[in-house]
């Protein structure tokens, strides 16, 4: 699978990424597709930041498991992520930086107590995108608890290839009825288009083995999630035909929120665990995009997302 990056903003050469060929001049593609949203730890398996090591959190209200719940209350300006056991800085401020000025930031910062604060992940920085925007700013919606003091796109630990890093935008800066809709964005990691989100974790990371195979079922042991793959008549299909696929399951298999289906192909998806899933494929997930009525967030292969009206066709992958 290759990566055509979309141009947002030529002056810092801001892009969003998205599943196709490349462009003819191939001036902005990444030559290794897996390597969108790849930090150098690489694989999925590996036992460091740039997987989910914890519960995924989801949008509050929409009846899914582990809603996000936080804590502001025990350290002043820094927010405890009650599902995660990530710990966050409430107001990162607003001021951008190159990427390498973001991590030295985090770094470098002493707060709270603490000196181990870095620069998140992209999957960390996901399990705070909440898919039901605030709107408190109707010409601004910010994907992001307002419990934060902070919105817009933040630098992550991750790269991508031709002098790339990788944001996430809470903002999800366009995403309208008529324009390319994406969580992740990716710029020249020189330019100054984001901020730093510094996150810190008080416990060490499991060493244990993420994956435990069973038939067609996949348990991660790190998130708490099974995967189910369906019959291969019916691994794509539009949106109505993977809700129907999954119902058909039982016992509780859905098609899986954004975060969850994210924490599943980030950094890149574990082809030991789930073998024959198709490159380039986007699979669908249960969350609606609130700025573009009748379309749902789907997922690729290291990350890349868009939005897919219903009558699109998407790969099918549910999850209980």
């Amino acid at each position: 699978m290759e990566f055509a990056p979309v141009v947002r903003s030529c002056s810092a050469l801001l892009v969003v990424w998205l599943a196709s060929a490349c462009g003819s001049d191939g001036a902005h593609s990444d030559a290794a597709a897996g390597s969108a949203g790849a930090s150098s730890a690489g694989s999925g398996g590996g036992l460091d930041s740039t997987i989910a090591q914890w519960p995924v959190p989801n949008s509050p209200g929409l009846g899914l498991p582990n809603p996000q719940n936080y804590d502001a209350e025990t350290t002043p300006g820094v927010v405890h992520d009650i599902v995660t056991g990530l710990s966050w800085l409430q107001a990162p401020g607003d001021t951008l930086y190159p990427r390498a000025e973001a991590v030295a930031r985090c770094d470098e910062l002493s707060f709270a107590g603490f000196d181990d604060w870095r620069v998140p992940a992209f999957v960390e920085l996901v399990s705070l995108f909440n898919a039901v925007p605030d709107t408190a700013d109707p010409l601004a919606p910010s994907y992001l608890s307002p419990i934060f003091e902070a919105g817009g796109r933040f630098w992550s630990s991750s790269t991508v290839n031709n002098g790339l890093g990788r944001l996430l935008d809470f903002g999800a800066d366009g995403c309208s009825a008529t324009t390319t809709c994406s969580i992740g964005v990716a710029a020249k990691v020189e330019e100054a288009v984001g901020g730093a989100f510094c996150v810190r974790n008080s416990q060490p990371f499991p060493t244990s083995a993420r994956y435990a195979v069973t038939g067609d079922q996949v348990a991660d042991l790190r998130t708490g999630l099974t995967w189910i793959t369906v019959p291969a008549a019916v691994q794509t299909g539009d949106f109505d035909d993977a809700i129907g696929a999954c119902m058909a399951v039982g016992n509780g298999a859905r098609l899986p929120s954004i975060t969850e289906l994210l924490s599943l192909l980030l950094p890149v998806l574990d082809n030991r665990a789930f073998p024959n899933w198709p490159a380039d494929a986007f699979t669908w997930s249960s969350s609606s995009v609130a700025a573009k009525p009748g379309s749902y967030w789907a997922a690729a292969i290291a990350g890349a997302t868009r939005a897919d009206d219903t009558t699109g066709h998407n790969r099918v992958q549910c999850v209980r």
